[in-house]
């Protein structure tokens, strides 16, 4: 994919792009790269990981690691980008100094891409600084150790979504364990701007060893499923049970395969250095669910999120002592984790 910046990015689907497919993709001539997941759901109606749909996963690599490049050609010496040093991942790393409300910053994306439209491998996440981004991080953009809010996406979640007749904003943190001055400058901003939202300081904690049960959890169901497809000898019961394996695959591994079990026990389900940081996301609704099937992030979140950044950050500055106690409090050097890495 090349934008009209001239970025370039590359992914090739593990099993081919079909005729059919190729006309479906110029669809996406005109619309905005930087919307990496909408824009693939809206020219190919659906993307699941796994490698169960690797067109629209491998479509999404290249829209997102042409938006990275394309930074990087418009501001060669100011923009920094690296590739994730991750088996089997083709994303692209990059990120900037900047001023943000008169404050310097440092902004960072990383992309989390697997090069053949599977995955994907997560284990870069967030601010996670491991090999090669722990390199640009600290070397490049200053940002290994300091106060930092960590972007998502939108997300269904039946526990908090079901009773909710808006998508709404949502904070995470643990408590004693990443940035609560960090997660309040964030919940603050966005009370202040008038948006809908949740505060958790009981999002993430820490549970060794979590990872390793839930994949081991999974898997024993999988088999389960597949002993009972190995017993199976009418046709209308073998398809129902090989339909319940792609939906396993395709809509519950990725929680389990998404990211190394050892890093896990540190960084979380979002990829935190502990000390450092809370989370915005967007929470989305059952019925915006039931009408999209797939949490789809629009430019208008876009605008909203960063306008919540943007307000956070005097929040931040206000209370920086007290942010950079806690993070002193609790940082942890990841470095011993690269050796578990594949």
């Amino acid at each position: 994919m090349t934008t009209a910046d001239g970025g370039i990015g590359e992914a090739s689907p593990r099993r081919g792009i079909t005729p059919a497919e190729a006309r479906l993709i110029q669809d996406a001539v005109g619309r905005d790269a930087l919307l990496c997941q909408t824009t693939p759901i809206e020219v190919l109606d659906r993307m699941y990981g796994q490698g169960v749909l690797e067109t629209p996963v491998a479509l999404a690599a290249a829209l997102v690691n042409a938006t990275i490049d394309t930074l990087r050609r418009k501001a060669p010496d100011r923009f920094h980008t690296t590739t994730e040093s991750v088996s089997g991942n083709c994303g692209l790393i990059g990120g900037m100094a900047a001023q943000l409300e008169g404050t310097p910053c440092s902004i960072l994306a990383t992309v989390n891409a697997s090069s053949s439209g599977t995955g994907p491998n997560e284990d870069m996440e967030g601010n996670v600084a491991l090999r090669s981004k722990r390199q640009l991080m600290a070397t490049l953009l200053g940002m290994l150790r300091c106060p930092t809010i960590v972007l998502e996406g939108k997300a269904y979640s039946p526990a908090n979504s079901d009773g909710l007749q808006q998508n709404t904003f949502l904070f995470r943190v643990q408590r004693d364990l990443d940035n609560l001055v960090v997660a309040k400058a964030l919940y603050d901003s966005a009370r202040e701007l008038g948006y809908p939202v949740i505060f958790r300081d009981d999002a993430f904690p820490r549970d060794q060893g979590a990872l390793r049960h839930k994949t081991c959890a999974m898997a024993e169901r999988i088999i389960e499923t597949a002993a009972r497809l190995k017993c199976a000898e009418i046709g209308s019961e073998k398809v129902l049970i090989a339909a319940e394996l792609a939906r396993m695959v395709s809509e519950e591994l990725g929680g389990v395969s998404f990211m190394t079990d050892r890093v896990h026990d540190v960084v979380r389900q979002v990829g935190m250095i502990p000390g450092t940081s809370a989370v915005l996301s967007m929470l989305v609704t059952k019925a915006h669910l039931s009408h999209w099937q797939i949490p789809m992030l629009m430019t208008e979140d876009i605008e909203m999120m960063t306008r919540i950044v943007r307000g956070a950050i005097p929040h931040i500055m206000s209370r920086l002592d007290e942010a950079n106690a806690v993070l002193d409090q609790f940082y942890e050097d990841l470095s011993p984790l690269e050796i578990h890495l594949g």
